[in-house]
């Protein structure tokens, strides 16, 4: 057997643990047969119950073309591939403001969902199945999984191929695996004894079952445990970078290009294909083929479930602080601002702090940044890079350091603070910061200026959308 060279040492491990403690696992009653081909009595994939509902969902979904795009980022290994996509969304029932986000339907790939039926053994991905439960089981079907499809449907648009495995998952499929070496592995990962491992070689790398199908060539379960222990395939969630109260009849959003495994991150990897493919002759070419282009991106508004918006009291400050593709809502923010600054509204100050790597790399939205500090939309931009060379490494906490006197001063005055960006360590460190400052520059106790905070986030001052 040819073990990729990471994992060999998983393999050694397992081989070297001689008894082990597994949890108890029953066998999966689900039962899939195909109909007969010709059946054509359904239109669409059939659930028990209603189709599962889209989290949060705020309005209808609807297929958005792609009307433009552009690169954010420099073409260079240092920074992440970043782009800027704008849909037509006019015919939609989309209302929207800053800080609103979308949800986006992404899909498995066609190369993703052939490899799963071709590993598996599986000829008829196409015709349609019925699903039933063994009677007197307590098991259900999965609420995401339709009773009647087709394979490549669920595959493709309702199981996670890249989500978590779970033990009991890689205990069920183990039961199905023909090589020694690899069921005792599988087996040793799923125990008590193998809980370290687990760790180490599944989820802090990020193995999906397409990565345990390539690393475990003679696990071949029936269908059925993949559907009834794959994870749904949910909606991606997107800040929206402009505002629809200046114009609903296009939206944008901004996104870095993931990369885990030598797989390009889902939605993003596909977002960039229709990019990429998205030429003049491309667009001639599919109208000659179809009236439907072919890139239309399945999206719905969602809900402001953290109340990431402006507040209407204009004439109290502003804080926004981000790090990458976190400024996108504040851009928004910002084209609000303007257009109420128009209206001849007394407007609060707003300063923005923003962090990346490097100005020449990954500073998004530059020159909309510039031009509204130069018409005084925005009353201050701080900026902090930390990768240029030379120069010594300055995170936005830095930048808060070098103005937090300013910012004492503006939480006084009633100022909203809104973080946004990944969340690691930077929404932590902040709000630290921001408490040190009321510490040393407005006179609170320590825990004078932690109730404070508290209370700013109880009444929607302080305002954070972070993610991993």
């Amino acid at each position: 057997m040819v073990v990729t060279y990471h994992y060999q040492d998983m393999f050694d491990e397992a081989l070297k643990t001689e008894i082990i403690t597994l949890p108890a696992c029953k066998d999966s009653s689900l039962k899939l047969e195909y109909l007969e081909i010709g059946t054509s009595d359904v239109t669409g994939p059939v659930y028990k119950e209603a189709p599962p509902a889209l989290p949060f969902a705020r309005s209808e979904v609807y297929e958005a073309q792609i009307l433009s795009s552009r690169r954010l980022t420099s073409v260079n290994a240092d920074c992440k591939t970043m782009y800027e996509v704008t849909f037509d969304v006019k015919e939609s029932n989309f209302e929207f403001k800053a800080g609103d986000t979308i949800g986006i339907l992404p899909r498995n790939s066609p190369e993703d969902v052939n490899s799963i039926l071709d590993h598996l053994g599986i000829p008829h991905g196409d015709q349609l199945y019925n699903l039933t439960v063994d009677s007197g089981s307590k098991t259900k079907v999965p609420a995401h999984v339709p009773m009647r499809s087709t394979l490549r449907h669920v595959l493709t648009h309702c199981l996670d191929l890249r989500g978590v495995l779970k033990k009991l998952f890689l205990l069920a499929i183990s039961k199905h695996t023909k090589c020694d070496t690899e069921r005792k592995t599988l087996e040793y990962l799923c125990s008590k004894e193998g809980a370290a491992a687990y760790i180490k070689h599944i989820l802090n790398r990020g193995i999906c079952i397409l990565d345990i199908f390539t690393i475990f060539k003679t696990c071949r379960p029936p269908v059925h445990i993949l559907l009834a222990n794959l994870p749904r395939l949910l909606p991606r969630p997107y800040s929206i970078v402009n505002s629809g109260v200046k114009d609903s009849s296009t939206l944008q959003i901004c996104f870095s290009v993931m990369e885990l495994n030598n797989r390009k991150g889902l939605t993003t990897g596909w977002l960039e294909s229709q990019i990429v493919n998205d030429t003049f002759e491309n667009r001639m070419e599919n109208l000659s083929i179809t009236n439907e282009s072919l890139n239309r991106v399945p999206m719905y508004v969602r809900k402001n479930m953290t109340e990431f918006s402006l507040p209407h009291n204009i004439e109290n400050p502003l804080l926004l602080i981000a790090t990458g593709t976190g400024i996108a809502p504040f851009i928004g923010f910002l084209e609000e601002r303007e257009l109420m600054k128009s209206n001849n509204s007394k407007m609060g100050e707003v300063w923005l702090f923003f962090g990346c790597r490097d100005p020449n790399l990954d500073y998004l939205y530059q020159e909309e940044l510039e031009q509204y500090e130069d018409n005084l939309t925005l009353t201050k931009l701080v900026t902090a890079f930390s990768r240029i060379q030379s120069e010594e490494a300055r995170h936005v906490q830095d930048a808060l350091n070098e103005n937090g006197k300013d910012v004492a001063r503006l939480i006084e005055q009633g100022a909203s603070v809104f973080v946004c960006g990944e969340a690691k360590t930077m929404g932590a460190q902040v709000k630290e910061c921001i408490t040190s400052y009321l510490v040393e520059y407005s006179g609170k106790t320590q825990d004078e200026a932690k109730r404070c905070i508290s209370q700013m986030e109880k009444d929607k001052r302080y305002v954070v959308d972070l993610w991993s």
